[in-house]
C-alpha cells in the first residue's frame, strides 16, 4: 500500500480576528496526528495571513515537504459548517489588508486562468461528513482574501516546487465561547468537530489518492 505525502494548512490570526480556529486546528493535528499517522506522511503548517510570503511560504513547505495532497483550512464568519469550495479566483480584494496592512489588486498570477478547481474529492469528503452528523456544504467560490490566495496558488504550480496532484480548500466557522471562540450568532463547531471533520477530510482524500494510484 503507497502512502501519500498529506499537508493541511492552517491561517493565523488576522485583522478583526483574534483567534483563528484553523490555527488551532493545524496545531492540534500536528500535535496529536493519531490515526492520521498510520495512513500517510502528514504534515501540519499554519500560514501567516501575508500576500508578499504567501507562495513562498508555500514553496519552503515544498522544498521541506512535496506534499501530494494538500487540503487547506480557512475561516468564514459566515459558515454554518464545513463548507468545502469548488475554485480558487485569480484576484483579490483590495477591501481587507493583510497583517502588514497591506491589500493586493489585480492577477494572483498575471497571465494565469481566470480559475483553479479543486482537486479534491469534494462530494465524498461531504458524504463522509454528513454521515457523522457533522454540518456541510459544497459552495462554488473561497471568496477575495488569503483563503482565495492560497486555494489558487495551490492549484496553480507556480510556488516552486508545491504542486500536489489533490489540493483544494475547505472553510470553517468561528469556535463558540467555550472553545476558546469569540462571541457570534450561527451554528458554530466545537474544536472536537473541527478535528473529527478534518480527520474524516483526511482519510477520505487519501483513501481516494490510493484508488487512483493502484487503477493506473
Amino acid at each position: 500500500m503507497t502512502f501519500p505525502k498529506l499537508l493541511v494548512t492552517g491561517f493565523s490570526v488576522f485583522p478583526g480576528v483574534p483567534v483563528n480556529p484553523t490555527e488551532m486546528l493545524a496545531r492540534e493535528l500536528e500535535r496529536n496526528p493519531g490515526d492520521i499517522a498510520g495512513r500517510c506522511d502528514f504534515r501540519a503548517a499554519v500560514l501567516d495571513v501575508e500576500y508578499s510570503t504567501i507562495g513562498g511560504q508555500l514553496a519552503r513547505i515544498a522544498r521541506e515537504f512535496a506534499p501530494e495532497i494538500a487540503i487547506h483550512f480557512g475561516l468564514a464568519a459566515d459558515a454554518k459548517g464545513f463548507r468545502i469550495e469548488r475554485f480558487g479566483r485569480n484576484a483579490a480584494s483590495d477591501s481587507q489588508p493583510d497583517n502588514t496592512g497591506a491589500t493586493w489588486t489585480g492577477a494572483l498570477v498575471p497571465g494565469g486562468p481566470e480559475r483553479r478547481q479543486s482537486t479534491l474529492p469534494r462530494a465524498e469528503i461531504a458524504a463522509a461528513l454528513k454521515a457523522a452528523g457533522l454540518p456541510v456544504t459544497l459552495e462554488d467560490q473561497a471568496g477575495a482574501y488569503l483563503c482565495n490566495a492560497v486555494f489558487y496558488l495551490s492549484r496553480s504550480g507556480t510556488c516552486g516546487k508545491f504542486r500536489p496532484q489533490m489540493s483544494g480548500f475547505i472553510h470553517v466557522p468561528q469556535l463558540p465561547l467555550e472553545d476558546g471562540g469569540i462571541p457570534g450568532e450561527g451554528t458554530r463547531l466545537s474544536l472536537g468537530d473541527l478535528l473529527h471533520g478534518a480527520r474524516l477530510a483526511i482519510a477520505t482524500c487519501v483513501e481516494h489518492w490510493q484508488s487512483g494510484q493502484m487503477s493506473e
